[in-house]
């Protein structure tokens, strides 16, 4: 349904993040001019031209005059884009999944990309290829790499911008083998999974975490400088009974996730592309 000129002041509004009040004094009026108008009232005509320059739009979009698609900005796509969510987002009837749309919106991007004529809906790939192993959608370029995978119960997707800032940061971090070589341990999965598998905040001495963990004390001591340095756990220190006693919290971290998704891709590798896409003519890495 087209929003009436009232409720697209105020959705306009809402993503320059004004108040009614601070949108009135901008364009000279009072908060409960902009309250009546998004609430069925009209704005004085010589008044529009300045509310849309103050929102940001021009005076055919709040009157609904569609404009050709190569005639917006990348700013009122963009704003477009934000108005839809956040509009999905505050629908508490809705059954919006924002989750599914992001997936739906990065595997348009990409179809569109790929100078396909029509929009093909995501929905309708992953019933059309239930035989394949895995849906992937990648573009590879020197601007960077978009990739979506779909396996089954199984997905993600990420975006790469390429800076040579990024190669010369990993090529030159001297940590990469120590904080894999914990990943690479049984005992340091064991703590791995541990800390990551629930968000409580309770306090654990050594030979608890040990235990929970599965593993000796003297193990869980070797490796729990790591833990601390890579933020797996806390360390801290608890005074009791005229003693000293060092506690840890576990610390949940989101990062270890997509280090975990990834390696699980190299892992069980899968040649099965629907959409794919390289015309990357330099190498990923460039000596340092």
């Amino acid at each position: 349904m087209e929003l009436k000129i009232g409720e697209k002041i105020a959705a306009y509004r809402k993503i320059k993040g004004y108040t009614q009040e601070q949108l009135g004094e901008l364009v000279g009026v009072s908060g409960q001019a902009v309250s009546k108008w998004e609430n069925g009232g009209v704005p004085d005509t010589y008044l529009l031209p300045n509310i849309a320059k103050v929102l940001g739009v021009s005076t055919d979009v709040l009157f609904g005059i569609e404009k050709r698609i190569s005639e917006y900005t990348q700013d009122e796509i963009l704003d477009k884009l934000f108005l839809f969510c956040l509009q999905k987002n505050f629908d508490k009837d809705s059954n919006f999944s924002m989750f599914q749309f992001m997936f739906e919106t990065f595997w348009t991007l990409q179809c569109a990309y790929f100078g396909n004529e029509s929009r093909v809906q995501l929905k309708d790939v992953i019933e059309n290829c239930r035989g394949n192993q895995q849906i992937t959608s990648q573009i590879i370029n020197n601007d960077g790499t978009t990739y979506l995978s779909l396996v089954e119960n199984f997905p993600f997707f990420c975006a790469v911008q390429d800076k040579p800032e990024i190669s010369v940061k990993l090529l030159s971090e001297k940590n990469f083998g120590e904080f894999f070589s914990l990943l690479a341990s049984e005992d340091g999965m064991k703590a791995v999974i541990f800390t990551q598998s629930s968000t409580e905040t309770d306090q654990y001495t050594a030979e608890m975490m040990a235990k929970k963990m599965d593993i000796t004390v003297e193990r869980f001591l070797e490796i729990e400088p790591l833990l601390v340095k890579y933020g797996l756990i806390n360390a801290d220190s608890l005074a009791f009974n005229d003693s000293v006693i060092k506690v840890y919290h576990k610390w949940s971290n989101p990062e270890i996730r997509p280090i975990l998704i990834m390696a699980y891709q190299f892992i069980n590798a899968r040649q099965c592309y629907y959409n794919f896409t390289c015309n990357r003519t330099k190498p990923y890495f460039e000596n340092i």
